[in-house]
């Protein structure tokens, strides 16, 4: 279970949020959490299945008690500071060949898993690319947007 919180997460609109808790298991949590607030609230109010009038406003008074607890303790705590954070692209074939916009591309050597260094082999080789090169020398002749995380939202 991982819990995203602090104002990059309260800044995000709820679909960002439902886009950061599906992409939880991406870290390889089961589940991934924004605790609810007035984004939340506003989002829910209104639809089809959303509790109307009177019961809505009970709704909310009990999703306000959805909080972290005072003092909690965590297994884990990471902290990232969004405007530290560059932009990343894939130098390969999949998501987990991903490096910031600002590294050079990796040499398959540098992984110890045998499956992993193989994969990155064959990757650098489909891309037509070299280990070491700056990914900022990289000419961009095709671009693929898309995403399997938030395309239901």
């Amino acid at each position: 279970m991982v819990e995203f919180c602090g104002e990059a997460i309260r800044d995000l609109s709820m679909e960002g949020r439902m886009t950061l808790c599906n992409m939880a298991i991406e870290m390889g949590a089961k589940a991934g959490l924004v605790a609810p607030d007035e984004t939340t609230f506003n989002y829910v109010k209104g639809r089809l299945h959303a509790p109307k009038g009177k019961d809505f406003d009970d709704a909310v008074a009990y999703w306000k008690t959805l909080q972290t607890d005072e003092g909690a303790t965590f297994d884990t705590v990471v902290t990232l500071q969004a405007e530290e954070i560059s932009p990343q692209v894939t130098w390969g074939t999949n998501p987990g060949q991903v490096i910031s916009v600002n590294d050079n591309i990796p040499d398959p050597a540098s992984f110890a898993d045998p499956v992993e260094r193989a994969s990155a082999e064959k990757a650098l080789a489909y891309m037509g690319l070299k280990p070491g090169i700056p990914l900022t020398e990289v000419a961009i002749d095709k671009v693929f947007i898309g995403s399997c995380t938030n395309s239901a939202y």
